[in-house]
């Protein structure tokens, strides 16, 4: 038996990356007008780079909405972009505590995107994050480290973890 939760994805970030990729795409379109008009061999490096950027953008921005939470009689799978440290599985008997939690301000460590990567928060150390929403973050910490998600109906998500598996320190 497994649960997969597919997090709700924001407006602001939905709107960021939409913009991101429609800006661009002008800028590529400028440039190629200028590479054609001019004939300058640099231009023409400029949109090959902004195309592999574009490429990029869309990419973490479908992969948002690829995000999944799969809680299995074993382990939870976080499936997210190679952009911001690829899936990561979490064995269920090294889960130490699970908690409800605001979205911390951290120091990025790793991750090509707004969405995930390592961060480290100042109250809870180094930290995977997944997040695809700014208000539903559940914080969960295992003897191999920290992890913040965003799962749609957080508190039904830590109800369904708890069930799973008989935890002696969960918070709420």
């Amino acid at each position: 038996m497994s649960v997969v939760n597919k997090p709700e994805v924001s407006g602001s970030l939905r709107w960021f990356y939409t913009a991101t990729a429609v800006l661009l795409a002008a800028l590529g379109a400028f440039i190629t007008y200028l590479s054609l008009q001019t004939r300058i061999v640099g231009l023409a490096v400029g949109l090959v780079v902004m195309v592999a950027v574009e490429i990029i953008i869309i990419s973490i921005a479908v992969s948002m909405y690829r995000t999944e939470y799969t809680l299995t009689q074993h382990e939870l799978i976080i499936k997210a972009s190679v952009f911001v440290g690829g899936t990561k599985k979490i064995p269920l008997e090294t889960i130490e505590s699970i908690e409800r939690t605001l979205i911390p301000l951290g120091i990025r460590l790793f991750g090509a995107t707004g969405y995930g990567g390592y961060y480290y928060f100042p109250s809870i150390g180094r930290t995977f994050m997944v997040i695809t929403n700014f208000r539903d973050g559940v914080l969960i910490k295992t003897k191999q480290g920290n992890y913040l998600i965003t799962p749609m109906n957080p508190d039904e998500f830590i109800e369904s973890i708890k069930k799973t598996v008989n935890l002696k320190k969960v918070g709420s």
